[in-house]
């Protein structure tokens, strides 16, 4: 893991919430619905935002066009195929870092309102850190996607780290006025390195699930840990530097069953608290 570390955290900064406007004073109990009638959007409270969302990996392909580095994803599809149930990767993925006009287009005929996309970090900086270069043609790309929606007049999302979220904030926070530092950090601690379900698939022995190595009673913390920090200065950077000309907004991508007490007595209850602590309490 020593390999790029820093852009090895997550593939890229992500995505938003951006229902802020909904008051609530605008919920409505589902029985007041005839859910009988057509769904459509006179059934949501004004200012309800339609989107759409996606995450670089999974969406752009072109992973080895335009001075893109390795992600972590990269090198593990790659070196552990067979852990992927067919084997795939996202090489190529649905093409968009091609398409995204056309992606765009589809959006327009949708008629939705937002669009929350990623920022691969092996983009911005292939090697992983600022003293390795930043990556004009990933810049580029970024600002054609970026250019494309406005020209759309689509609203969209994002999310960052201290210097690979500097240039981005630098390069696009002209007009990405919305800003994820991480999506599901509790996903990428547990299922990386407690589960083993996900890249870099680390977990314990014992566990049984065929891990590339790993300590599952402690990794997971030391990353949420490393997660926090990072996302505290990011956030932490653009407050101080640069929201009070770019105007926009900064925040986290949080994940989360929820936990209901298995009866009214108090041990229950705190169980029930301490399990949602775990899982939503970043």
């Amino acid at each position: 893991m020593a390999i790029h570390q820093t852009h090895f955290l997550l593939e890229s900064l992500l995505v938003l919430l951006l229902i802020s406007s909904v008051k609530k004073s605008a919920s409505v109990s589902a029985s007041t619905y005839d859910f009988s009638s057509s769904l459509n959007r006179t059934n949501f409270p004004s200012g309800f935002i339609f989107g759409t969302a996606s995450s670089a990996y999974q969406y752009e392909g072109g992973a080895r066009e335009g001075g893109r580095g390795a992600s972590l994803w990269d090198v593990y599809t790659h070196k552990y195929p067979g852990k992927i149930l067919d084997g795939s990767n996202g090489d190529m993925a649905i093409d968009s870092y091609h398409r995204y006009k056309e992606d765009v287009g589809v959006m327009k005929e949708m008629n939705l309102d937002a669009y929350r996309f990623s920022i691969s970090w092996p983009r911005i900086l292939p090697n992983g850190k600022l003293s390795g270069g930043v990556n004009k043609e990933g810049i580029r790309y970024y600002n054609n996607v970026i250019n494309e929606l406005i020209s759309n007049e689509k609203i969209f999302f994002r999310n960052d780290f201290r210097d690979y979220a500097e240039v981005c904030f630098k390069e696009f926070g002209d007009r990405v006025k919305h800003w994820i530092t991480l999506n599901e950090p509790w996903s990428y601690s547990i299922g990386g390195y407690a589960s083993g379900l996900l890249a870099p698939a680390r977990c314990s022995e014992w566990q049984g699930m065929n891990c590339t190595g790993g300590d599952s009673a402690t990794e997971p913390y030391l990353v949420a840990h490393n997660q926090l920090l990072a996302h505290a200065s990011a956030v932490n950077l653009y407050r101080n530097k640069y929201q009070k000309t770019q105007k926009g907004k900064i925040g986290i991508t949080l994940v989360s069953h929820w936990m209901v007490p298995y009866s009214s007595a108090k041990h229950h209850q705190n169980a029930a608290e301490r399990a949602l602590d775990f899982m939503f309490g970043w």
